[in-house]
C-alpha cells in the first residue's frame, strides 16, 4: 500500500509539474532538440499564467527587480507577439508609454535601407571613447560565455563595470524559449550606466523560425527578414537607452555544415550593424587559418598557439582572451586614465 501511495505521488506530482510548465517544456524542447510540439488549449494557457506569476512573486520576494521586469513582459511574449518589429511591449516593460517611444521602437529605418550597409562605414567611428561611470552589457550563448569572463576580467583592471547575462542554449531563433529583447530591456531598465551593449550568439540558430503559426524555412526570404528584424531589435533598444553596440561576428566552426550556415548569420549581423552605424568586430582572421577553421594561429612571433576548445565550436581560455583583446581594439580608453 505505501508503495502504491508512493508512486500515486510521484506521478500527480509529474503531470502537475508538466501542466503547469508546459509552454516551458514545449519551447525547450524546441530550442534544445528542434522537436516541433505546440499546445493550444486555453486550460493549458491559464496553467502557464499561474507558473508566470509564481515567477513574479519569487522575484518580489527575493527582491530581484530585473525578474520582476522580465517577468511582467513574459506574459505578453506568445504566439509570436512582435516577431517582426518591436511595439509597446517594450515601451510597457520601462513604463514609458507613449508616441515617441513607440515611433522610435516601430522606425522602419527607411532612409537607412536603401543604401548599401558599406556606405555607413565612415559614420561608424574607428574607436568608442569611455567615459568614467560607463558599464558594459554582456549578452549571448555559450560562445559569450566563456568570452564574458576574459572581457569582464580586462574591463574590471580598468575598474569598468560589467553585467553578465550570457545564456546557453540561447540566440534568437525560439523567443518562446528566451526572450533577449526583452531581458535586455529589463538590464537597461534596472541599470542606467549602461551604455555598451556587447553581443554575441547565433550558433543555436540555424533553424526554421515559427511565425504565426507556421515555420518558416531556414535562409528563406521570410526567414531573413524575420532574423533580420530580430538583430535590429536588439540594436534599437540599445539605440532606444542610448547605449552603443558592439556585435561580435562568429569565427568558423569545424563542423562544415553549420559553418556555411553560421556565415549566413554573419552576412545579417554585419548588414543590420552597419545600417544602424554600430560597430560589428570581424574575427574570422585573427581566429583562423586563411579563413577557414583552426584549432592554432600564429601569434606575432609565429608561435602556434591553441585558441579553441576540443569541440570545434567554442574558445578555451587564450581564445576567449583573444576576443577579449578585438573588442578592446575598437574602444579608447584614455579618459579614464
Amino acid at each position: 500500500m505505501r508503495i502504491f501511495r508512493f508512486f500515486f505521488v510521484i506521478l500527480s506530482t509529474f503531470f502537475i509539474v508538466t501542466f503547469v510548465m508546459n509552454k516551458s517544456i514545449a519551447s525547450y524542447l524546441e530550442q534544445k532538440y528542434h522537436l516541433h510540439i505546440a499546445f493550444q488549449n486555453d486550460i493549458l494557457d491559464e496553467a502557464n499564467g499561474f507558473k508566470v506569476k509564481l515567477e513574479q512573486i519569487r522575484a518580489v520576494l527575493s527582491n530581484d527587480t530585473q525578474a520582476l521586469y522580465y517577468g511582467s513582459l513574459s506574459e505578453f511574449n506568445t504566439n509570436d507577439i512582435n516577431d517582426i518589429n518591436v511595439s509597446s511591449n517594450e515601451a510597457y516593460l520601462i513604463g514609458e508609454f507613449d508616441e515617441n517611444i513607440s515611433k522610435i521602437m516601430l522606425d522602419s529605418d527607411e532612409n537607412i535601407s536603401i543604401q548599401s550597409p558599406d556606405a555607413n562605414l565612415r559614420l561608424i567611428p574607428s574607436k568608442l571613447v569611455i567615459q568614467k561611470g560607463e558599464e558594459f552589457l554582456l549578452i549571448g550563448d555559450s560562445l559569450m560565455q566563456g568570452v564574458a569572463l576574459a572581457l569582464t576580467r580586462d574591463l574590471s583592471k580598468l575598474k569598468i563595470k560589467s553585467t553578465n547575462l550570457s545564456k546557453q542554449s540561447t540566440g534568437l531563433s525560439y523567443k518562446s524559449y528566451f526572450n533577449w529583447a526583452s531581458a535586455i530591456q529589463a538590464a537597461f531598465v534596472e541599470n542606467k550606466n549602461l551604455k555598451y551593449l556587447v553581443v554575441l550568439l547565433g550558433a543555436n540558430d540555424p533553424w526554421d523560425i515559427k511565425f504565426e503559426g507556421k515555420y518558416k524555412t531556414f535562409n528563406s526570404e521570410q526567414w531573413r527578414e524575420i532574423y533580420a528584424s530580430r538583430v535590429d531589435e536588439i540594436i534599437k533598444i540599445a539605440k532606444l537607452h542610448n547605449a552603443k553596440v558592439l556585435w561580435y561576428e562568429i569565427p568558423p566552426v569545424k563542423k562544415d555544415s553549420l559553418n556555411e550556415k553560421i556565415k549566413i548569420l554573419n552576412e545579417i549581423y554585419r548588414s543590420e550593424n552597419l545600417k544602424n552605424n554600430e560597430i560589428f568586430i570581424q574575427t574570422t582572421q585573427a581566429l583562423s587559418e586563411d579563413g577557414k577553421y583552426s584549432s592554432y594561429i600564429r601569434d606575432e612571433n609565429n608561435k602556434s598557439i591553441k585558441v579553441r576548445a576540443d569541440d570545434g565550436t567554442h574558445f578555451n581560455i587564450k581564445g576567449a582572451k583573444l576576443m577579449s583583446e578585438l573588442l578592446f581594439e575598437k574602444l579608447d580608453t584614455n579618459e579614464l586614465k
